[in-house]
């Protein structure tokens, strides 16, 4: 018969072989970070509990997409917190080819920089939890209440590819003061002022669009998604 032993004592962390390249100094630095990490993220959940997908029910009436205005350069970020902290969450984004050192790579970036799309039930709770994470500036609302897209438009944000994008026709007269309509993307219907339009194979325009009173801008919006008034 053999006679096992009952180990006692706090639970080891577990320690992947590549530490043994790390200096001491190095080994603590990616401890501290890993612990200031942890800690993070269960405030995270503890904050975002109210709009984390077990409040939602599956797929209750009462479930929206909401616009969160995020951080320049910061999509990704948020979007990863917030799934990390189980609420649904989309950052619509495009493949582009570029040029590094001579070397050809595709990286990933935002169709709509500054923003990302959040689904839950929407309380007062749930809203003061998404607005207290880091990077996020806000929630895009008028004066009528919180912007909310529909599922149908969400849809068709994750089928958009940008080769799709690219066959789009687009009215190349549109240019700097123009009044224009957003034709499609997450801003389709409303009102917009053109201040500057960036000429290349996939054309963009920075605009400032008109969400029911709230005047809201958008660095990169495809050209394609705009109408001249």
């Amino acid at each position: 018969m053999t006679m096992q032993r009952k180990i006692t004592g706090d639970k080891i962390a577990y320690r992947p072989m590549i530490e043994a390249k790390l200096s001491a100094d190095e080994r603590d630095a990616v401890y501290r970070r890993q612990q200031r990490e942890g800690r993070v993220l269960r405030l995270a959940r503890e904050q975002l509990r109210f709009a984390a997908r077990h409040n939602t029910g599956g797929q209750p009436a009462g479930a929206r997409w909401y616009c969160v205005q995020v951080a320049g350069g910061q999509d990704f970020t948020v979007e990863k917190l917030l799934s990390d902290c189980d609420v649904e969450v989309l950052s619509p984004r495009e493949t582009v080819k570029i040029v590094r050192r001579g070397k050809k790579f595709e990286v990933q970036r935002p169709c709509f920089s500054g923003y990302v799309l959040a689904r839950f039930v929407g309380s007062a709770e749930a809203f003061e939890g998404v607005r207290k994470q880091r990077h996020v500036f806000g929630i895009v609302a008028g004066r009528n209440g919180y912007m909310t897209v529909e599922d149908k438009d969400v849809k068709r944000f994750q089928s958009l590819t940008t080769d799709a994008i690219s066959r789009m026709p687009v009215d190349r007269s549109i240019g700097e003061k123009d009044r224009v309509k957003v034709v499609d993307g997450l801003f389709a219907g409303k009102a917009a002022v053109v201040f500057a339009v960036k000429w290349s194979r996939e054309p963009k325009a920075r605009v400032m669009v008109d969400y029911d009173g709230n005047l809201i801008q958008v660095k990169d919006m495809p050209l394609a998604f705009l109408q001249k008034l």
